[in-house]
């Protein structure tokens, strides 16, 4: 039996609602989130109501820890001075879990978290996806042995030097268990760059003559390296400095730039310009009331006298306004004060049926929960600070097993919450509160039917962009787009469907390889399909030009080969790959792959711009004989060649006169 939860929003106050808004919840993309996404605000979750931002202070690369106690022992005294706790996080790898200076750190506040074994650069590399899972789960198990430490946060190594944090670790890898039954609750491996489109922060913070500030970090290649080349990095997000969900129960909290590792790829070993931007990234922190996740090394790239200064100057500035935690510390926070005690993982690491989602579209996350023990929905009030519940009508999970549950925007001011099956039934959220909607059923009888915890491909997206949800159902066996119709009070079956052959699960109920994407910038999403049997892109039409074959929906298809037939740099790599994701995603108009295959690349990633992925092939051109014999003329008409290259290059302009001859202008060789 399966479960859909359709949501629409009320009061949504911009011109042009963004019915899209939720399909990040579909899948597990760790760069989802931007500037117009639902906060996630440090006072939602801090259980402090003086506290407005939070900064982890984290260092990678542990193997062993002499190093890291000189390192980092000025940094601990100056923390422990504020509270009597050492806030900071260690990344270990492979390392002897019975060194004795793990106790002493874990007795100061210090965490010991998870870095991978040996440090793959990337993980997902040549080697091959066992290796790469056996160098995480590995990690995960190790560090859980060090006595008194239980780990809870992850960092892909070199994510901020290299497209290192793919899709598919956070698919195929994050949310498993290791052979000894453990899991990882958080992330923290995307880089978040902030920049001149928030116009929220005062310019000063992030624009530095004449230039953006922080942009200046991402890396670029020295003279002769192989490092990753300019425009090629894309592991980051932009202007959202929050917690937020990957997939059903990964805690990303991405990292503020300048990482030291970038800061001395820029200007060099512990140069002034380093503290100074981070002092303003703190303060833009600050301002947004989010937090600041800080990418150290004990190499020299940074001093511990500049960390010093930097913790001064948040003690100094802002004072209990800025909270330093370390990843348990946060986690307990969010888990605490947000989720009412509930976990986005379950005891045995699954989907616990918690999910982070505006649910009354006032700009702030609200949480929907609905396991086997709560069924709540917590809606954060902006206004008092505080978290006010009302339940929740039905199980997001049941028995450990997702109820596929959907949520999107389907009619203006309400939430609909639809659950099929057995259990049909559908309700809308208006008021603060879910009502039973039983019309909102209407038109869908046998759509919303399906074995348990088996994806059908239902889907709730905005295909038009008029605001209001379509309801895609596509799979194998049956496939069809739906549309809500307000005077008729019912869902009608729309006269388009997806491409032909093209359907968002396969047989099994796993992703089938299909994206939405606007590859053309016309501001409708395009159909990318592409898997292991073959590849096609449907160009949406925006404008229904019946004599070129332009009908409503993805009616202009710009490409479909099977697997194989025509391999070469054309080729688009498989988006799914034995029924899982193959780590793809998309960044400033490119496809970006990163997985096993493409390690070995130059930027370790197969990239291909929008552009050049509807670029139509042209035909080469014809000899002047090809082309006479290609055309066809009525009876009584016959074709004479004129003229043709070199005598005449590049026609400009061409007219017939009243005897019948042509007159050509046209470009002449010398």
């Amino acid at each position: 039996m399966a479960i859909a939860l359709f949501v629409m929003l009320r009061g949504w106050v911009i011109a042009a609602p963004d019915a899209n808004r939720l399909t990040t919840l579909d899948g597990s993309d760790p760069f989802h989130p931007g500037l117009a996404s639902a906060r996630f605000t440090t006072p939602q979750w801090i259980g402090e109501t003086n506290v407005e931002a939070v900064v982890i202070l984290s260092i990678d690369d542990l193997r062993a820890t002499a190093k890291y106690e000189t390192h980092l022992r000025p940094v601990l005294e100056r923390l422990k001075r504020i509270d009597g706790r050492a806030a900071f996080s260690i990344f270990c790898n492979a390392c002897p879990t019975d060194d004795p200076q793990f106790a002493t750190w874990l007795r100061e506040g210090v965490s010991l978290e998870v870095h991978t074994l040996a440090h793959p650069r990337p993980l997902l590399s040549t080697n091959g996806f066992a290796a790469a899972a056996n160098n995480f789960f590995g990690g995960i198990d190790l560090i859980a042995g060090i006595p008194g430490n239980h780990p809870v946060a992850f960092r892909m190594p070199c994510c901020d030097s290299m497209n290192s944090a793919s899709p598919r670790f956070y698919a195929e890898l994050f949310h498993r268990t290791s052979p000894e039954g453990r899991w990882l609750s958080m992330d923290s491996s995307v880089m978040m760059l902030y920049t001149t489109n928030d116009p929220s922060l005062p310019r000063e913070l992030v624009v530095e003559g004449g230039h953006e500030r922080f942009r200046k970090y991402f890396p670029t290649p020295a003279a002769g390296s192989a490092k990753v080349s300019l425009g090629a990095f894309a592991g980051y997000i932009r202007d959202y400095p929050y917690p937020y969900v990957i997939g059903p129960g990964c805690w990303e909290f991405p990292c503020a730039v300048p990482s030291d590792w970038e800061a001395f790829n820029a200007h060099g070993a512990t140069n002034s310009a380093t503290l100074s931007d981070w002092k303003a990234a703190l303060d833009a922190t600050v301002i947004k009331q989010g937090v600041m996740t800080l990418i150290l090394h004990p190499h020299g790239w940074s001093s511990p006298q500049q960390l010093v200064a930097l913790i001064d100057y948040a003690v100094e500035t802002y004072g209990s306004k800025v909270k330093f935690l370390t990843f348990p510390e946060a986690l307990a926070r969010i888990e605490k004060n947000a989720l009412a005690g509930e976990s986005l993982r379950a005891r045995n690491g699954g989907d616990n049926g918690v999910r982070l989602l505006d649910v009354d579209g006032d700009g702030f996350m609200d949480v929907v929960i609905g396991n086997g023990t709560r069924q709540v929905t917590r809606l954060w009030q902006q206004g008092s600070r505080t978290w006010r519940e009302t339940p929740t009508p039905t199980p997001l999970v049941r028995d450990g097993t997702s109820t596929q549950v959907r949520f999107g925007i389907v009619r203006s001011g309400s939430v609909a919450l639809l659950a099929p099956g057995d259990r049909l039934g559908a309700w809308e959220f208006s008021d603060g509160i879910w009502s039973a909607q039983p019309e909102l059923l209407l038109g869908l009888e046998g759509v919303l039917s399906g074995a348990a915890g088996i994806d059908r491909g239902l889907r709730l997206r905005d295909l038009d962009h008029d605001g209001r949800c379509e309801l895609i159902l596509s799979n194998p066996e049956r496939s069809g787009i739906y549309g809500w119709s307000e005077p008729m009070k019912r869902w009608q079956k729309l006269d388009y469907t997806l491409p032909a052959d093209v359907t968002l699960v396969n047989t099994r109920g796993e992703d089938n390889g299909v994206r939405f994407v606007d590859l053309n910038g016309d501001g409708f999403e395009d159909v990318l399909a592409s898997n292991e049997q073959g590849y096609s892109i449907h160009l949406w039409a925006a404008h229904v030009k019946d004599y070129l074959g332009w009908k409503r929906g993805w009616s202009h298809e710009i490409v479909r080969n099977t697997r194989g037939d025509k391999p070469g740099p054309r080729e688009i790599p498989p988006l799914t790959r034995d029924d899982h994701n193959n780590g793809a995603w998309f960044h400033d108009g490119y496809l970006v792959v990163q997985n096993e295959e493409t390690a070995a690349l130059p930027d370790k990633v197969w990239r291909r711009s929008f552009h050049d992925l509807i670029a139509f092939d042209m035909p080469p051109p014809k000899s002047p004989e090809e082309s006479r014999a290609s055309i066809r003329v009525r009876p009584g008409f016959k074709v004479e060649l004129a003229a043709t290259e070199p005598v005449v290059i590049s026609p400009m302009a061409f007219e017939w006169d009243a005897t019948g001859r042509l007159w050509v202008v046209a470009v002449h060789r010398r």
